[in-house]
């Protein structure tokens, strides 16, 4: 299968895991809220560019999220997702570490500290996510 391909499969999974943990959230969130309003609104904008390809503006609306929303259910999946598209998509990994490291310093038990972590080891090893987890994978 062509890296372009296996890729754009990569960020789809991912994408919608994020997306399925954020509605979950949303059902236990307090709704009266005004900001969660404008949290859900910004993660579907950047939800939706990323999945028409739009990475830099993707990545730009979760950064939006992480730095104005301190407080918010997405942050962690914000952080995360901002941290992967400078990574595998916009190559920027330096920027992509910075996203990674503050979801896991801020975040120990978020459902994401796992692929957070294993982000970075695919960075700091020179290898993309797509190398990285072929070479982890049994044949």
């Amino acid at each position: 299968m062509e890296i372009k391909t296996i890729n754009t499969i990569l960020i789809t999974v991912i994408s919608l895991s994020v997306i399925g943990c954020s509605k979950n959230a949303d059902k236990t969130a307090n709704k009266s809220n005004s900001d969660n309003v404008t949290e859900a609104a910004l993660f579907s904008q950047a939800s939706k560019a990323e999945l028409g390809q739009r990475f830099q503006e993707a990545a730009d609306l979760y950064v939006e999220i992480a730095n104005n929303y301190p407080n918010s259910q997405y942050r962690d999946k914000a952080l995360f997702m901002a941290g992967y598209l400078k990574s595998e998509n916009l190559n920027q990994k330096q920027e992509a570490l910075k996203y990674f490291n503050e979801m896991l310093d801020k975040y120990p038990e978020s459902d994401l500290v796992d692929d957070a972590q294993f982000m970075i080891n695919s960075i700091e090893s020179g290898k993309d996510a797509i190398s990285k987890f072929e070479e982890q994978s049994p044949d």
